[in-house]
């Protein structure tokens, strides 16, 4: 019996080298890693402690969007089919993969334009509290309750003048001492970056993004109650979250009603806990599956050689 009458061969060609090659770790597997993450995410609490787990369970999925749309369209190197498939179907996939990723984050970038264009400098009152943290701040025109930062290479906080008319001296202050934390652990960056990845594999609810952003957010509340006291920071919250339309554009906003509740309950915490038992246990399986699959690309070449090249 030959090599290419073999079992193994045939098995391993099917998995290797022949349309579902391409199309498995093209559609599959990224959907495949954006379930796992969307599951243990649910998991996670609403903690800062959480956030590097959360990060990873946002990235993995458009880490490894990001290496199959490669390996999809670097004809000059995949060993293709010969066919349709390989040469003219899964490229335009991947070519459209990317460019819905980069057409959303061009996007994104416009409205933070159109953001610093609409903006103006800060009054008096705003721009000496802004002075006292070290902050760059604009004011934007509108009688919205907004209170946000945006940037990334220079990041500034945005506050409206309805969001100034609801905030005394001192909420005014802790709520800037929200945004500075935000400006200081770079999570304008984070946000983009992870955001980029998430479009990279558009798959699922992008539940763990949205554990990030909590996180994010639990550890800016929790830095902003130590600069400026609890109890100043939970009536920022309740000025800004009260019922109103949200800016569109905020990356990172102060207050959303949808978090007011758990946000306010973690004020009164003294301890931040890691998820455990079983929770953490689930959590560290969908990390350790999704690296798994991430690494699939490049352990597809070896299986390739391994099964498939005759002998």
């Amino acid at each position: 019996m030959s090599w290419h009458d073999n079992p193994i061969y045939i098995v391993g060609n099917f998995l290797f080298d022949s349309p579902f090659r391409t199309l498995w770790p093209l559609v599959a597997a990224p959907a495949m890693a954006a379930l796992f993450s969307d599951r243990a995410a649910r998991l996670l609490p609403q903690q800062g402690a959480a956030w590097p787990a959360a990060a990873a369970l946002a990235a993995a999925p458009g880490l490894l969007g990001a290496a199959v749309i490669c390996q999809a369209m670097n004809l000059d190197h995949v060993i293709t089919w010969r066919g349709v498939f390989y040469l003219r179907i899964a490229p335009f996939v991947a070519a459209l993969l990317a460019a819905y990723a980069i057409g959303r984050a061009l996007r994104r970038q416009a409205e933070i334009n159109r953001l610093f264009a609409a903006a103006a400098p800060a009054g008096p009152r705003l721009a000496e509290a802004a002075r006292r943290l070290g902050l760059r701040v604009r004011e934007l025109p509108t009688r919205e309750k907004d209170c946000f930062v945006a940037g990334l290479v220079r990041p500034t906080v945005f506050v409206s003048r309805g969001a100034l008319d609801r905030l005394g001296d001192a909420e005014l202050e802790a709520a800037l001492c929200h945004e500075r934390a935000h400006v200081q652990g770079g999570d304008t960056l984070f946000l983009m970056a992870l955001s980029l990845l998430r479009d990279l594999a558009p798959w699922g609810r992008g539940a763990a993004l949205e554990a990030f952003v909590a996180a994010r957010e639990a550890r800016a509340d929790r830095l902003a109650s130590a600069a400026a006291g609890p109890l100043n920071l939970a009536g920022a919250l309740v000025a800004l979250a009260r019922p109103g339309p949200a800016s569109a554009v905020a990356a990172l906003p102060m207050a959303r009603r949808d978090t007011l509740r758990w946000r306010m309950q973690a004020l009164l915490q003294t301890e931040v806990d890691a998820p455990a038992g079983a929770r953490g246990l689930v959590v560290a399986a969908a990390v350790a599956a999704n690296l798994a699959l991430v690494a699939w690309p490049a352990a597809q070449a070896q299986l390739f050689m391994m099964f498939c090249e005759g002998r």
